[in-house]
């Protein structure tokens, strides 16, 4: 009788060996969905961005035994300098400032002047905010709190214009370029503005935009403001509320002149003293605006030139011709005080191009347009459930921060972390993506390496399987990944509490 206990083995053997080179195949894509790479060693490895094994490991010195870890556990952040007092429920900002002052107090003071001047939000986001969803209420509701009209800067052309509610606009004769045609090198990094975009008028293009009755403060601005880098040759004309259109800049062999009208607001105090049976009279304060017109000549080129026409605006519209040696960036409609908030979403960004805008234009930019607070709002397009660590993603998004931070010193800067994403497990129910809490992580260490303002927005609307939630409540899309309108609406009521919360601790502490 021959003895073949040996075989069992040897089976086993071969199958491992199988199974192991599986993991090495090239990964399969059925109907856009890569199938599950087969990986035996998954339960202790993971993979960086380009599939190779990675791992962060800890170790336990009393136990002698190395643990690998990629929660939340292990990746070390110090406590934040600063917290403030949050009601039962609320998940509040962390500030991880380490000067004097906290690093949201340059906007919460900026609000407490916005009666009397403009308060700037710009929100830098993916997909997840495409369309004014999540910022057209978080507008809405500072504008109604604080003051201020206006859907604020508009692109020139943007895909979302068809579904965009806060502003009508109809492009003509413009060639798009954009921070997500890098790798076609269709795209200069260095001629983008501060929206990672930049627009070529053909001989002649046109833009007209509308307000919008959506929101409340959206149909009327007092002021439209044009920004672009004007080329030989260039006339653009304007046009406010369907009149004939006017000649606003000539950039022609030689420079023209024109006459510049600036508004400018003075504080008048009137009254005091005593009247005549020796009653005290009060002093009185109020703000008085007037024109100031002033002969000044055209720039020349290469350097950002901005046009404002001012008045009851309800329509405006632009005419460029002989353009095709300048750059276009947008327009903003808005008021001459209260916030303002601009919606500047990229789709499918991870938020590197941030990095990549020229230092110079963050200057001009900042010159003409200064922000109060600056939201970095990505991450939907880099978490997967095959990584774990996201340290190289959120090293070369800290050079982001650093840039935006240096060319903007009066803004406070608030990182956004992801929201949740929700993937089927082997059972086929939804659950949270593995590799969002690390992600979270991540995000959540880098705004403390900055030395900059965090908050979890992931946790504040229900942590795990909150999108799913969302979606049974006709809040988000059937893709589990991302919101809808009337989730937005959800998320910026959320996200308006947060901020008057730090508001409110900060009038506290003054």
């Amino acid at each position: 009788m021959n003895n073949n206990i040996w075989k069992p083995f040897v089976i086993t053997l071969i199958a491992v060996v199988v199974l192991m080179g599986m993991f090495f195949l090239p990964r399969i894509t059925v109907g856009g969905k890569d199938l599950r790479r087969v990986n035996l060693l998954s339960d202790v490895q993971s993979l960086d961005d380009e599939g190779n094994i990675v791992a962060e490991v800890l170790a336990d010195k009393e136990q002698g035994i190395e643990v690998v870890k990629f929660d939340s556990a292990a990746v070390k952040v110090e406590k934040p300098v600063y917290i403030d007092s949050i009601p039962e429920g609320m998940v509040g900002i962390e500030d991880f400032s380490v000067s004097d002052s906290r690093e949201m107090d340059k906007f919460y003071e900026a609000l407490s002047h916005a009666g009397q001047r403009v308060v700037r939000i710009a929100y830098y986001g993916d997909s997840y905010i495409e369309g004014d969803i999540l910022t057209e209420n978080l507008r809405d509701m500072l504008q109604t709190r604080f003051g201020g009209c206006g859907v604020g800067f508009v692109d020139i052309y943007n895909i979302t214009s068809g579904f965009r509610k806060t502003v009508w606009t109809k492009s003509k004769g413009w060639m798009d370029h954009n921070a997500n045609d890098v790798k076609s090198k269709k795209f200069n990094r260095s001629l983008q503005g501060i929206n990672g975009r930049y627009f070529i008028p053909s001989s002649q293009a046109s833009l007209e935009m509308k307000g919008s009755k959506f929101g409340t403060h959206l149909d009327t601005v007092s002021a439209a403001t044009v920004y672009f880098t004007p080329g030989n040759g260039l006339e653009l004309s304007a046009s406010i509320n369907g009149q004939e259109l006017r000649n606003v800049y000539l950039n022609g062999a030689a420079l023209e002149t024109y006459e510049e009208v600036r508004y400018v607001t003075e504080q008048v105090v009137s009254g005091g003293g005593v009247d005549s049976l020796g009653n005290e009279i009060p002093y009185d304060t109020m703000n008085v605006t007037h024109e100031v017109r002033e002969t000044m000549a055209d720039q020349s080129s290469g350097s950002l030139v901005t046009k404002t026409l001012r008045g009851r605006i309800g329509r405006f519209s632009i005419v460029a011709h002989n353009g095709n040696a300048s750059r276009f960036y947008g327009v903003a409609l808005e008021g001459d005080k209260g916030v303002i908030l601009d919606n500047f979403s990229m789709r499918a960004s991870n938020g590197w191009y941030l990095a990549d805008i020229p230092q110079s234009t963050l200057t001009d930019f900042n010159r003409v347009r200064p922000y109060d607070l600056i939201i970095v709002h990505f991450g939907l397009n880099v978490a997967n459930s095959k990584q774990r660590n996201y340290s190289g993603y959120t090293k070369r998004m800290g050079t982001a921060i650093q840039h935006l931070k240096q060319h903007n010193p009066g803004a406070s800067i608030l990182v956004v972390g992801v929201g949740d994403r929700e993937e089927k497990d082997a059972s086929g129910n939804m659950r949270t993506m593995a590799g969002i809490r690390e992600l979270i992580s991540y995000q959540r260490k880098m705004a403390a390496d900055n030395k900059v303002a965090f908050w979890n927005l992931y946790e504040a609307m229900g942590g795990d399987g909150s999108m799913v939630q969302m979606v049974s409540h006709k809040q988000a899309n059937l893709d589990y990944t991302h919101i809808n309108f009337a989730g937005g609406r959800k998320l910026a009521k959320i996200l308006y509490d947060v901020l008057l919360n730090g508001k409110d601790n900060y009038d506290k502490r003054k």
